[in-house]
């Protein structure tokens, strides 16, 4: 049964079943598009027509697909994450490749800065690489301590979270490479997802404890821990004005939290599989969520 706050489906099951689960989307800058990763595709779809604008074939290797994608600032490129050992930057507009990177591992998690000048990767051989988004010059690199498929960029660039199956999450200084600080506590569990809040006072994890917990960036303190989902938290997003968490889980559905008093102020219905991402919307009208169940689900957030 759908929410009643379901708003249209972008991707339909029967349309593209071929296409696989999707993996990972984002907003356009401008909200008006939705890029999406599933199996070895990048699709863009446009969010008023809910028609598909473009697909371009990130990866043609077999037994390789795209791991996540992200979109710079300024809405000109695609960036992908792809499991053999590749970063890919394309044109927005075109489709067409800009760069290419090879890794030492994996790309699993990408991300790109506020200013629009670097990418961050990270791979499966316990690295992060950082790239510069117009050149593809490879500008810094650093082991960690384990192996990770999420991260979080501070929104000033400057720090980096990075979980580890060691069940600890770390933050990083890029500019040092330094592990500053440690944020652990008992049962922690699996981290399947971060987020750093705008101002930067919290870090927020999903765990597969099905658990997400509230931490302070700057002490490392654990500060709430918000129960509620039934199955793992695969994927977390939190609204510009960092008011409101948005989660989606194993258990299918979206929910979205009041960050300051922890309390669950909705949950979503309707996908008919694990939810595996969640984004919102720059104007914060809307969240948009991707299933395993091969769809992608726009809901009303205002």
């Amino acid at each position: 049964m759908e929410s009643s706050y379901y708003h249209k489906t972008l991707r339909k099951r029967e349309d593209v079943g071929k296409q696989g689960p999707v993996i990972a989307l984002k907003f356009s800058p401008d909200g008006k598009y939705i890029v999406c990763a599933s199996k070895k595709f990048v699709e863009i779809w446009d969010i008023e027509s809910g028609n598909q604008i473009k697909t371009i074939k990130a990866t043609k290797v077999p037994l390789s697909w795209v791991n996540d994608v992200a979109v710079s600032p300024d809405g000109q490129y695609i960036i992908t994450g792809i499991q053999y050992y590749r970063i890919r930057v394309w044109e927005f507009s075109s489709g067409n490749l800009v760069w290419e990177k090879k890794a030492r591992g994996a790309v699993l998690k990408v991300d790109v800065s506020v200013d629009g000048k670097y990418v961050v990767g990270v791979t499966s051989r316990y690295r992060i690489r950082i790239w510069d988004l117009l050149t593809g010059e490879l500008i810094d690199k650093f082991k960690t301590r384990g192996y990770s498929d999420t991260m979080a960029l501070s929104p000033d660039n400057n720090y980096i979270a990075y979980s580890s199956r060691k069940n600890a999450i770390y933050i990083w200084d890029v500019s040092s490479r330094i592990n500053i600080r440690e944020l652990k506590t008992k049962k922690m569990g699996l981290i399947w997802s971060l987020i750093i809040t705008p101002d930067m006072k919290y870090v927020i994890s999903g765990s597969g404890n099905k658990l997400i917990r509230i931490w302070d960036f700057s002490t490392g303190d654990l500060i709430n821990t918000l129960e509620g989902h039934r199955d793992r938290v695969r994927s977390l997003a939190i609204t510009l004005d960092g008011k409101y968490i948005v989660s989606g889980s194993g258990d299918k559905t979206i929910k979205i939290w009041d960050l300051s008093s922890g309390q669950l102020t909705r949950s979503l219905t309707g996908h008919e599989n694990t939810v595996l991402t969640v984004a919102v919307s720059p104007d914060g009208e809307y969240i948009a969520s991707g299933s395993f169940d091969q769809t992608i689900k726009i809901w009303d957030l205002t």
